[in-house]
């Protein structure tokens, strides 16, 4: 089966398209890195104590703070891959068919970077009653 013939311009789309796939996997990755620390600093922390043998108190409601934290932030970058894909797929698609509009001013940048914001508030909050 032949490949079919695309104008220049629609090649560049379809380049830059591919550009911003990437760069949502890369944030997607950055989120759920960044959620594997914040969830196991603590047991990071708690190894070194007992490795120079210093005795350490549980603190059991910051401990499921990290978790809840570091585990919200693996599944909000499943989730910012997931959509990155699918909206990938309905963007060529609606540009193989001639049918591009203006995005909605609610885009996936947007929206992660308002969860982002709230989820520092909700951390700073944290951090000046702890």
């Amino acid at each position: 089966m032949a490949a079919e013939k695309v104008s220049g311009e629609e090649y560049r789309l379809i380049l830059q398209l591919e550009t911003s796939l990437l760069a949502w996997l890369r944030t997607s990755l950055s989120l759920m890195g960044f959620g594997f620390v914040i969830a196991r600093f603590g047991l990071f922390l708690r190894e070194i104590a007992q490795a120079n043998q210093l005795t350490v108190r549980p603190y059991p409601w910051p401990t499921q703070v990290n978790s809840f934290t570091g585990t919200g932030l693996i599944m909000l970058g499943i989730a910012v891959l997931l959509f990155a894909v699918w909206n990938h797929q309905r963007t060529v698609e609606r540009l193989r068919q001639g049918d591009l509009a203006r995005p909605s001013r609610w885009s996936l940048g947007v929206i992660v970077g308002l969860l982002l914001a709230a989820l520092g508030l909700g951390l700073a909050i944290y951090l000046a009653l702890v």
